[in-house]
């Protein structure tokens, strides 16, 4: 069998982590998240962390992923789900009160 899943990031960044998986699964993209111990002479590099966070993603959706990866990193908002739904209810709520 073979495997298709490409590294996308090593991080120690768990706020970073938690948005960038958020945003993956809004956008239908399949990831598999490792934790990886740390060698101790390469913490450092990671802030001193014994532990990292690997998240693997499938080759065939790298490009989309690699673009959602970007924007977490610059700090883009992404898309907010349902959108017109909460503008909906916000705006009986003022009609209604």
């Amino acid at each position: 069998m073979v495997n298709h899943e490409i590294k996308l990031i090593k991080t120690v960044d768990i706020k970073k982590k938690e948005l960038l998986v958020r945003r993956l699964v809004n956008a239908g993209i399949s990831y598999l998240e490792k934790w990886e111990k740390v060698p101790f002479f390469k913490r450092r590099e990671f802030d001193g962390a014994k532990e990292a966070c690997v998240i693997y993603i499938n080759e065939n959706q790298s490009e989309k992923a690699q673009q959602i990866l970007s924007e977490v990193e610059n700090g883009i908002e992404g898309p907010v789900k349902h959108k017109n739904k909460i503008k909906a209810l916000m705006d009986q709520e003022v009609d209604n009160g």
